[in-house]
């Protein structure tokens, strides 16, 4: 296959899969009107052994504060999470979820689990562990050779000005 034909075949599996991995994924939170990444903010409270802030969750997804505080102010319109201010510094605000948090974040993390059982049964685990491990060196080489990398696509704080192609 000729590098050109490679090209097309790479634009042609973004527009028609990987483009729309993201809908797969993210079908177990549409009954509860959140987005995928608010689920996994949800997820993350869930699952810390120490309490939460806006600052870290945004640190650990690397993403900006902006867009964690969007997810938030959705999960405290529809009553899934509170926030609690800390006593000695009012700036720093604690996240939890509540109770109907607490049963929504379950049923999702429940149907996202089975769907996701659905796809390896179908997919194969061997071919999904190969692809995981081609996408995550993808990953490695891009940033090796200088490009951005897909953490750096994914982290909006930093700006793509500083994007270079190695090639130039």
């Amino acid at each position: 296959m000729t590098e050109t034909e490679i090209h097309d075949q790479f634009v042609e599996t973004y527009m028609h899969i990987l483009k729309y991995i993201g809908d797969f994924v993210s079908v177990p939170t549409r009954p509860y009107k959140i987005t995928f990444e608010a689920y996994i903010v949800m997820q993350m409270i869930a699952t810390s052994e120490e309490p939460l802030t806006l600052v870290k969750i945004a640190n650990e997804q690397r993403v900006s504060r902006s867009a964690i505080a969007r997810q938030i102010n959705v999960l405290l319109d529809l009553k899934y999470i509170d926030q609690t201010t800390n006593t000695k510094d009012r700036r720093i605000k604690y996240l939890s979820l509540t109770p109907t948090g607490l049963k929504v974040e379950q049923a999702i993390s429940d149907a996202s689990n089975k769907r996701f059982h659905q796809w390896l049964q179908v997919y194969g685990e061997k071919r999904a562990n190969d692809t995981l491990r081609y996408i995550t060196d993808a990953e490695k080489k891009a940033t090796t050779m200088g490009f951005s990398g897909f953490s750096g696509l994914h982290d909006k704080r930093s700006a793509h000005a500083g994007y270079s192609d190695p090639r130039v």
